[in-house]
């Protein structure tokens, strides 16, 4: 299979040796925030980079976090044109509502507007695409690199969200037989640590009986977290 994606081999070398219960879910923490500086940076006195903010913007996650990023010349620059494109593409539904005939058609318009500039987010689509290529890179670099397929049996795997996009591109990555042998080290990892997971979330609780109170944690004091992350991914956006 031909390489259909830019590899990330350092930061997945990385991210495996990191013990991290999902390092892909810490590699995407990092593309929000790359992202996030990126347009808060020199990019915003960039003409081209404005347009696309005003084409389509971003969701209102995104929005929030770039608020309140502590950059507020770089938000007000970013904002001016996209306040004004935003009542260019809302002037209709104001004069309609001036003087209503069909409030629920105005209503109407309005949700559109509103719906259309909520659709997009330009740091999702760069997240989106970041994650595509660490879910290639892994299954790619697996095929072939036996020191990196050793040191993949010793992680602690995915969070199960990301051991879905994992797989997915592996069926890209890789030729038929490399996918069900991929499918099956991939199974095995997950299902590992999954019992693992579950083994820490029971002896936290049972640390918590009054007759274990004295016993050592063992590592466990954030077992809840980690099961919880296990499952559904850590800091996730709508698409990463």
């Amino acid at each position: 299979m031909g390489v259909k994606y830019q590899l990330e081999t350092i930061p997945v070398w990385d991210g495996i040796q990191s013990q991290s219960e999902c390092f892909i879910c810490d590699l995407m923490k990092k593309a929000e925030k790359d992202s996030l500086e990126f347009y808060l940076g020199s990019s915003v006195m960039n003409p081209e980079t404005r347009v696309k903010v005003n084409a389509t913007g971003f969701c209102p996650e995104h929005t929030a976090k770039l608020v309140e990023s502590g950059h507020p010349n770089s938000m007000a620059v970013l904002w001016e044109t996209h306040l004004e494109n935003t009542r260019a593409a809302l002037a209709g539904t104001f004069k309609s509502l001036d003087n209503p005939r069909n409030v629920k058609k105005a209503l109407a318009n309005l949700d559109e507007v509103l719906k259309k500039r909520e659709d997009g987010c330009l740091i999702c689509q760069r997240m989106e695409e970041r994650l595509k290529r660490y879910a290639f890179t892994i299954p790619y670099i697996w095929a072939t690199d036996q020191e990196f397929r050793k040191a993949f049996s010793s992680s602690k795997g995915f969070c199960l969200h990301h051991m879905s996009h994992v797989l997915r591109m592996s069926l890209e990555a890789l030729d038929a037989k490399q996918q069900k042998e991929f499918a099956k080290s991939l199974s095995t990892l997950q299902q590992k640590n999954l019992e693992r997971t579950a083994h820490d979330l029971t002896y936290m609780t049972e640390h918590y009986k009054s007759e274990n109170r004295d016993k050592p944690w063992n590592g466990c004091e954030d077992a809840q977290k980690r099961a919880v992350y296990k499952e559904i991914g850590q800091g996730r956006c709508e698409n990463s």
